[in-house]
């Protein structure tokens, strides 16, 4: 049996934010079928040095499917939220480079907190259910200043785990896909 229900889904596209109204299939026990995006995101390869995505409430988690890979993150900081490149900032000596570059990703990243915990993939990140729709406007913030493909991609992943979070009013668990408990699931 499907059970046939209206949402309005903010969809992001080519740096512009478009709401729309869709009926959206749900599955008998509440579960929405998957988007073609995040079956796209699925069929990704997935390996080493990713951050694997779970929507967490208590001791339970559901991996969602997809990782964000180290392009992503690179994606979402250099092209996305304009952090420097390391090697276009110009200092007399490496600790003046490594203080320039350090004030710069600040000043850039002092917007976006809570994207801003997902810079290492070999470390856990975990986002409360309370910080959930901060975590969706920034990831909005970015779509809207970026026209940048692989940007808006890597923002797209996050921003669909989010909101796929919200929805079941869950947080987020992102893991290092070289994790121990990452082969056996929770």
């Amino acid at each position: 049996m499907l059970a046939i229900l209206s949402e309005h889904q903010l969809i992001l596209h080519n740096g512009s934010q478009k709401r729309t109204e869709r009926n959206k299939i749900m599955s008998e026990n509440g579960t929405p079928q998957i988007s073609d995006l995040e079956r796209e995101f699925i069929n990704e390869q997935k390996g080493e040095g990713s951050l694997s995505i779970y929507v967490a409430n208590g001791d339970h988690s559901d991996y969602v499917g997809y990782d964000i890979n180290p392009e992503d993150v690179e994606a979402l900081y250099f092209e996305g939220i304009g952090v420097p490149r390391w090697e276009t900032l110009q200092a007399d000596t490496h600790e003046q480079q490594t203080a320039l570059y350090w004030e710069r990703f600040n000043e850039r990243m002092g917007s976006y907190p809570l994207i801003g915990r997902m810079r290492d993939t070999d470390e856990r990140v975990t986002y409360s259910a309370a910080e959930i729709p901060q975590l969706i406007e920034e990831c909005k913030s970015i779509a809207g200043s970026t026209s940048d493909a692989k940007a808006q991609r890597a923002v797209q992943k996050v921003s669909l785990a989010a909101t796929r979070a919200a929805e079941k009013q869950s947080g987020m668990d992102l893991k290092p896909s070289s994790h121990p408990d990452f082969a056996g699931g929770f």
